[in-house]
């Protein structure tokens, strides 16, 4: 039996062989992801191309922060780091962040008071924000505290406590205290895991935080790249049924979407890269 008879495929029950380069990567991130090291050899053969292909893959995944080379093959980025670092992060899917935040962006009302998490796919909706000309930015996210001052004409309430570096944001219970004194039309909210019909982030602090913004708001809009579906986390945040809405990429697959539309959200797709 020939290797496209066999029809190989991932752990996952993706088909693997026959990807055009965007997919082909993210699947083989996810591949090494699952097993933590992989073999350039055993890479090439899972997914039908050159070792030479392989090569420019993990150059151009590593280049992305998603994954680390190794004498012979490549290995996973520790989850935690992955997670946390934000200098990693906001290089991590950037095309496909900056089109989620363009739709949530789209989604503001003019005048609307928009509260904005610290994660880096709401993060991106900064160089977007002015054009929709709302009247007021709530954000404990350094960031886009620096984004959005450079537009005078919204009103700009930053939300301060314990600074965290790997996040380039402000967590805890000082956050939440000052959170509950305020009230927004819609927040903008992402996270690192999706999974049984929740939100789970592995940061205990930026659990309680993101928790408490998303309570003061009246619309709920969540952003979610493919990547964060079934992924891990150690603290609930909440129940994904309490949104309105969420942004998610054009290629989510069928029974993830299915799901959503179960949950009665109403599900706004981010054009192909």
């Amino acid at each position: 039996m020939t290797t496209e008879q066999r029809g190989v495929e991932s752990s996952a029950g993706t088909a693997v062989q026959g990807l055009p380069p965007d997919a082909r990567r993210h699947a083989l991130a996810r591949f090494v992801e699952e097993r933590t090291t992989a073999k350039l050899e055993a890479m090439a053969e899972t997914f039908g191309v050159s070792i030479m292909t392989i090569h420019r893959d993990l150059d151009q995944l590593t280049k992305d922060g998603r994954l680390e080379r190794i004498r012979g093959g490549a290995r996973a980025i520790p989850r935690r780091f992955a997670e946390r670092d934000v200098r990693l992060r906001r290089h991590m899917n950037s095309a496909q962040k900056d089109l989620l935040a363009r739709t949530a962006a789209g989604l503001i009302p003019a005048g609307a008071i928009v509260c904005l998490d610290d994660s880096t796919t709401v993060g991106a909706m900064g160089r977007y924000i002015a054009d929709r000309q709302p009247s007021t930015v709530f954000t404990h996210s350094l960031g886009l505290m620096g984004a959005v001052a450079q537009h005078p004409a919204i009103a700009l309430v930053g939300l301060g406590g314990q600074y965290y570096s790997e996040t380039d944001s402000f967590l805890g219970t000082v956050v939440v205290d000052q959170v509950r004194r305020i009230a927004a039309d819609v927040v903008f909210v992402s996270t690192t895991a999706l999974k049984n019909g929740a939100l789970f982030h592995p940061d205990a602090e930026a659990a309680l935080t993101k928790k408490a913004i998303i309570e003061v708001a009246e619309r709920k809009v969540l952003l979610a790249d493919t990547s964060k579906f079934e992924s891990n986390g150690l603290y609930h945040v909440v129940d994904l049924e309490v949104f309105d809405d969420i942004v998610v990429e054009a290629d989510l697959p069928a029974p993830h979407r299915a799901r959503l539309e179960r949950l009665g959200l109403t599900i706004h797709t981010a054009p192909a890269p």
